[in-house]
């Protein structure tokens, strides 16, 4: 039998974006293959590995396909100096930094297996990741602070034109409705990224209906589209924004925008958005007051966690959604960017190192 090596961290990542380890090709020569749009994350996680090296942890990274068993992957990769290498051979940490939220019932079965002991700790809290991948249930949880939502019954015609008049009574009853324009936003309910959001009219549902069968195992949520290019300014100047609060143990430890392109509604990166980080006093108070109420709400002190929201028209803030695992890469042609987003890895390797401490003083 291979030799077992105990790690103090182990970083599991989506294994449809990432090679496992066990890859005996010789052009696989790291988790993120060359020449393709992820192979950024080489550099991203090369120094999540370094500043865990630094902090004194022993440290790998897996892929949801390596999982074998509650904290076991069957191989892994390690960084030796700035080179990626391959340890084919098996691995267990009691400290996960899972990176992947499988939708499908395989993955959800690896992800279950993963952490099928209590004794295996998951970095991102299982109540708030299962709370913000359901944008339905995010609704239910805080329907006071956010745009409101209506499950689609069905992918059909009839199905679709009943969600619509659901939510149509439920916008209408919103004391701030003048906030919500005549376009629908359809988006996946489990989805992230930007990926999977249309907008259509109501009384021109044909495209949507072509979208949906093709897409017969997506679920879908619907929500009133909110006027919004002309509710937060930056650098004197109007655009659609959204604007994303992450905490770590309770505090706001960064804040940035993300404007989306011209023609754009949606403001997510890989939908040509911008990013730019902000100082919290360049902010509106009263979109960092409601922020924290959903914080105090969530009572998830000890937890990492964005909050993403818009600012209608009106001035009023909206909460989109959350997310436990926010993307850790950054614009390689802004400096500032890079500089923000290791910030933040060295912030999570710091609770990763008080965490290990703790697990070994509870032995």
């Amino acid at each position: 039998m291979n030799k077992l090596t105990y790690l103090d961290v182990l970083i599991v990542y989506n294994g449809k974006l990432a090679v496992s380890a066990s890859n005996k090709s010789a052009e696989v020569s790291s988790p993120f293959l060359a020449g393709s749009s992820n192979e950024k994350y080489n550099t991203v996680y090369g120094y999540f590995l370094t500043k865990c090296y630094q902090s004194g942890l022993s440290a790998g990274f897996a892929t949801s396909t390596d999982i074998i068993g509650p904290g076991f992957c069957h191989s892994f990769w390690q960084l030796k100096d700035t080179t990626w290498v391959k340890i084919n051979s098996p691995c267990h940490s009691t400290l996960i930094f899972d990176k992947f939220s499988p939708t499908k019932s395989k993955g959800k079965l690896l992800r279950q297996l993963l952490f099928s002991s209590a004794q295996i700790k998951p970095f991102n809290d299982p109540d708030l990741f299962n709370l913000f991948f359901d944008k339905q249930k995010t609704y239910e949880k805080l329907p006071r602070y956010s745009i409101p939502t209506v499950s689609l019954q069905n992918n059909t015609h009839n199905g679709l034109k009943k969600s619509c008049q659901a939510l149509a009574k439920l916008t209408h009853t919103h004391p701030f409705s003048v906030d919500f324009g005549p376009d629908i936003i359809m988006k996946d309910r489990f989805g992230s990224g930007g990926r999977r959001v249309y907008k259509f009219k109501f009384d021109k549902p044909q495209p949507i209906l072509d979208i949906l069968s093709r897409k017969t195992h997506v679920s879908y949520v619907l929500q009133p589209f909110t006027n919004f290019d002309q509710g937060f300014t930056h650098n004197n100047r109007f655009a659609s924004a959204d604007i994303r609060l992450i905490y770590l143990n309770g505090s706001i430890v960064q804040s940035y925008i993300r404007t989306a392109k011209s023609g754009e509604f949606r403001c997510n990166e890989h939908r040509g958005g911008l990013l730019t980080y902000l100082p919290l006093h360049q902010l509106p108070p009263a979109l960092i007051t409601k922020s924290n109420q959903i914080a105090k709400i969530l009572n998830k002190e000890h937890s990492l966690f964005t909050l993403d929201f818009i600012i209608s028209n009106n001035g009023n803030a909206y909460f989109l959604e959350g997310n436990t695992g926010p993307g850790l890469d950054w614009n390689t042609s802004l400096k500032e960017n890079e500089v923000e987003a290791k910030k933040l890895i060295g912030l999570i390797v710091d609770e990763l190192a008080v965490r290990t401490k703790s697990q070994v003083a509870c032995v």
